[in-house]
């Protein structure tokens, strides 16, 4: 059991998007008589409580009437505890009511205007400012006089937002719940709206947080058209609202930064009031920063790790990709799990390569050079010298590199990675899986090029002298594009060993099928390399010809045998060690030595194979790096400026 059982045991209420009266038949008709002074004259809408009528007055009174149909408790609670609230920005209640055969009913006042969620379905690409600034400054005036008089509402949604001639109203206040400083707990039962609702409410927690934190995805529906956490199943919504972090790359700062802490996990590091997150939206909406700049300024710079680096946009653009490759190398280095001695080996077999390859390398290089310098001059002169950055860049800058994060175990760490895994969508995945294929296929044709420039050494290129890599090539790019769908699917969840490696031996039975197909149609020679290995007597005639040359089947024993020895699943796991381990890719090779001396095939081939494959496989699959997983540390700035990112 996981620490996020009891949000995952609660029982929240389903989604209260009202329905269509197309869709579904009120209880009360057109002309029906209520409460023996109303007369509906038409059915509003059906939420997750009841439906809801317009009704006229015998005096004439415009009114809406609520029918009660589930829940009871709650709603007459919420209901009776805000009969007595006075604002312009909430909807009025009037009285609450009992028919002759004990049906309740909570007369209200009626709001002729659409509603937040129907406006928001004609803007798919959020409102402007100034519509930001009227909707959400309505809102947080009816939430914080509800906060002011001790209540929460508990279910704050664009459904429950209306526009009534200009004036912004909150409604629906069923929901609401008396709170005190000292009772915030005792909830047996979660409300509310699955997209709105905060990690703490299955816990039972429903403080005035519970609400800032719903004013902040919908401010992010305002500002991007969506909602920032979705899916195919509330369960997916949960996970993601308790684990996952907001997408703000879409949304315009400075709205990205009081998002951002409106969104913390944790309650204490969200806006202490709607009133301080109303003056932040405000600032933001004219372009501004509010009052408490400091918090908004760091909010804005806040990274997932205390080594982002600051880009400048300025820097010439071949300059400033070289950079950034070298920094992904220096990562890839550090995050090598190796002592010195190995590393050493390493650089040294690297070097070797380069003085090697010195007789294409240098001429390549000096190309490149001879190209580079006149471009680069000609731009400084054309461009001119950057100038110094600004004092609010300078700050900013500061900001970003202060150190905001602190670390957490790797097993905390994991643990919310693998949630995070298990919630992705369908469409994620394949997206992913189409971006590693794409990488792993570039990986392959370096590879190859890599080899045919050692190998080749001035000789004459013809068809059968490169047919032998194509063929490799061919075989690394099936291996990892299979190796790499099976991962995608198993990346969420540990399987058990045994199926799994029955699967992979099915892929090498498939794997070496095609092996076979398409050295036959290279018309490759079968007995390139495996001379040495015929001195063994015992071979099958069903896996080799009398000549001692394989057939199809010694070409799929010998690829099944390799896929189900190995835990190929490891090498597409997004929370392997590290990116690249050149132990994995030496185990493979030394893997497929072994059973070529049991069924042996073409060689080298077989060897470039089977590494070239955890080569092709590693660069291609996602990667987190666990030498970075942080999470903001709150104890490193005072309770007003505590706005990173929260527990990642």
């Amino acid at each position: 059991m996981n620490t996020f059982d009891p949000l995952l045991q609660a029982s929240p209420q389903p989604e209260r998007h009202e329905t269509p009266v197309a869709n579904r038949r009120f209880t009360h008709p057109s002309g029906t008589r209520l409460l023996d002074r109303f007369v509906v004259q038409r059915g509003l809408g059906i939420g997750g409580f009841g439906e809801v009528y317009f009704a006229i007055s015998d005096a004439g009174k415009e009114v809406a009437i609520k029918q009660i149909q589930r829940n009871l408790d709650i709603e007459l609670r919420g209901v009776s505890q805000c009969l007595n609230l006075k604002h312009p920005n909430l909807v009025t209640l009037y009285d609450v009511c009992q028919d002759d055969i004990g049906q309740w009913y909570v007369v209200m006042e009626y709001v002729a205007g659409a509603n937040l969620r129907e406006q928001l379905d004609e803007h798919a690409k959020g409102f402007s400012d100034s519509e930001i600034r009227r909707w959400f400054d309505g809102l947080a005036a009816g939430v914080a006089h509800m906060h002011d008089e001790g209540l929460v509402h508990r279910d704050l949604k664009p459904g429950n937002l209306f526009d009534d001639r200009g004036v912004i109203k909150v409604g629906d206040c069923g929901l609401s719940k008396f709170i005190s400083e000292t009772r915030r707990g005792g909830q047996t039962e979660s409300v509310g709206t699955f997209h709105y609702m905060a990690p703490e409410v299955g816990r039972g927690e429903y403080g005035r947080e519970i609400d800032v934190y719903a004013l902040g995805v919908i401010l992010y529906e305002l500002v991007t058209g969506r909602l920032p956490f979705d899916g195919e199943t509330s369960h997916e919504i949960i996970i993601k609202h308790m684990t996952a972090e907001p997408d703000l790359t879409g949304v315009r700062q400075p709205y990205a930064a009081v998002i951002a802490r409106a969104l913390e996990k944790d309650p204490a590091a969200r806006w202490r009031n709607v009133s301080e997150m109303a003056a932040a939206v405000a600032g933001a909406a004219t372009r501004t920063l509010p009052i408490d700049a400091t918090v908004l300024t760091a909010t804005m710079v806040a990274s997932p790790s205390p080594q982002m680096p600051v880009v400048n946009p300025k820097q010439e653009p071949v300059a400033r990709a070289v950079a950034s490759s070298i920094s992904d190398i220096r990562s890839w280095w550090a995050g090598i799990h190796l002592t010195w001695f190995p590393k050493a080996v390493l650089l040294g077999l690297i070097v070797v390569g380069l003085i090697i390859n010195t007789r294409w390398l240098l001429p390549l290089l000096s190309v490149l050079g001879i190209v580079y310098v006149p471009y680069y001059l000609i731009r400084q002169m054309l461009i001119g010298p950057s100038p110094g950055v600004s004092y609010q860049e300078a700050r900013m800058h500061s900001l970003a590199r202060q150190n905001r994060y602190k670390p957490i175990s790797k097993k905390r760490w994991m643990q919310f990675k693998r949630i995070e895994l298990a919630s992705k969508r369908a469409s994620v995945q394949l997206a992913e899986l189409a971006g590693s294929w794409t990488a792993a296929t570039i990986a392959t044709i370096l590879m190859m090029v890599a080899a045919y420039l050692v190998t080749a050494r001035g000789e004459t290129t013809t068809a059968h002298a490169i047919a032998p890599l194509g063929w490799t090539a061919a075989m690394v790019l099936a291996t990892s594009m299979s190796i790499l769908a099976l991962g995608k699917l198993w990346e969420g969840r540990d399987g058990d060993p045994i199926r799994r490696r029955m699967a992979m031996l099915g892929i090498g039975g498939g794997l070496g099928a095609l092996a076979y197909a398409i050295a036959t149609f290279l018309l490759l020679d079968p007995s390139a390399g495996i001379t040495r290995w015929m001195h063994r007597p015992v071979l099958s005639s069903a896996l080799y010809d009398p000549g001692a040359m394989p057939r199809l089947g010694a070409y799929m024993v010998h690829f099944a045998l390799l896929m189900s020895v190995l835990r190929w699943w490891r090498t597409t796991d997004p929370l392997r060690s590290s990116r690249l381990s050149p132990w994995a890719i030496v185990l493979a090779a030394l893997v497929d030595f072994a059973i070529q001396r049991l069924v042996p095939i073409a060689q080298p081939a077989g060897m470039m194979i089977a590494a070239g494959s955890v080569i092709a496989i590693q660069i291609g699959a996602p990667w987190e790096n666990s030498n970075q997983r942080t999470e903001w540390d709150r104890s490193a700035t005072p309770a007003p400026a505590q706005v990173g990112r929260g527990t990642p």
